[in-house]
C-alpha cells in the first residue's frame, strides 16, 4: 500500500512540475504577447500574466520543499501528505490562477486558505512529533505544546505568505490582496483589509481543527502506551 502511495506521490509531483513549467512559459509570453496579440491566446491583461509567471515560478520552488526538508533534517513525512501538498500547489496555482477558478468561483480562495491551514498544521505536527520522539534530542514536550506549536507553524507560514503578498503587490500592483475591484476602484479603511483578514481566520480554523484532532490522538496513543505498560 505504502509503495502504490509512493508512486502515485511521485507520478503527481512530475505531472505537477511540468504542468508549473508550461505554465511559466506560457506567463512569460503573455507577459510579451499580450499588449500586441491580436489573437485570442493572448487575451488577459499584462498584470494577470505577471501574477501566472511569479506565482509558477514560487511553486516550483515550493513543490521541493517536502523533500529537501526529508533530506537535509532527516524527516519522513506521510505519502499522504505529500499528496494532499502537491493536490493543494495544482489547486492554488493551475486551477486558481491559471485557469482562473479565482474569479470564476468567489469562495475559491476561501477553500485553498482553510486547506491550507490544515495541510500546514499537519506538516507542524509531523516535525515536533519526530523531534520529539528522536533519543538524540530527547526533548519531553507535552501532547498540549506539541498541538499548540502546530497551531503556530500553521498561522506562522500562513502569514508570511500574506506578507509576500503585500510586497508583490507593492512592487507589482498584482491586486491579489484584493483591496481593488475589478473595476479598478480602490478601497479604503476595514474594506481594504477584508481579504487578507478572512484569508488569516480561515487559515487558523483549519489550523485549529488539526491541532485539536492531533491533540485527541496524541492523547490516545499516550493512554494506549501507558495502558501497555
Amino acid at each position: 500500500m505504502k509503495r502504490k502511495q509512493y508512486k502515485l506521490r511521485k507520478l503527481m509531483a512530475t505531472m505537477l512540475l511540468v504542468m508549473l513549467i508550461f505554465s511559466f512559459i506560457y506567463g512569460i509570453a503573455g507577459i510579451i504577447f499580450s499588449a500586441t496579440s491580436k489573437t485570442g491566446i493572448f487575451d488577459r491583461s499584462n498584470m494577470e500574466y505577471i501574477k501566472i509567471a511569479l506565482q509558477c515560478l514560487l511553486g516550483l520552488i515550493v513543490l521541493f520543499l517536502p523533500s529537501a526538508l526529508e533530506h537535509k533534517c532527516k524527516i519522513t513525512f506521510f505519502n499522504e501528505m505529500h499528496i494532499l501538498f502537491v493536490l493543494f500547489l495544482y489547486g492554488a496555482i493551475i486551477l486558481g490562477e491559471v485557469q482562473g477558478y479565482y474569479q470564476k468561483f468567489y469562495h475559491w480562495d476561501t477553500i485553498l486558505h482553510t486547506l491550507s491551514g490544515v495541510m500546514l498544521s499537519s506538516f507542524g505536527f509531523c516535525i515536533i512529533d519526530i523531534i520529539n520522539k528522536s533519543k538524540k534530542i530527547n526533548l519531553g514536550l507535552s501532547n498540549w505544546f506539541m498541538s499548540f506549536f502546530s497551531f503556530c507553524f500553521a498561522i506562522m507560514l500562513d502569514t508570511l505568505w500574506e506578507i509576500i503578498e503585500f510586497v508583490m503587490d507593492m512592487f507589482f500592483d498584482l491586486n491579489m490582496q484584493q483591496y481593488m475591484l475589478p473595476d479598478g476602484t480602490v478601497l479604503l479603511g476595514h474594506y481594504a483589509i477584508v481579504d487578507t483578514m478572512k484569508d488569516l481566520i480561515v487559515d487558523a480554523l483549519g489550523a485549529s481543527i488539526i491541532s485539536i484532532i492531533g491533540y485527541i490522538l496524541l492523547q490516545r496513543r499516550k493512554n494506549s502506551i501507558a495502558g501497555n505498560s
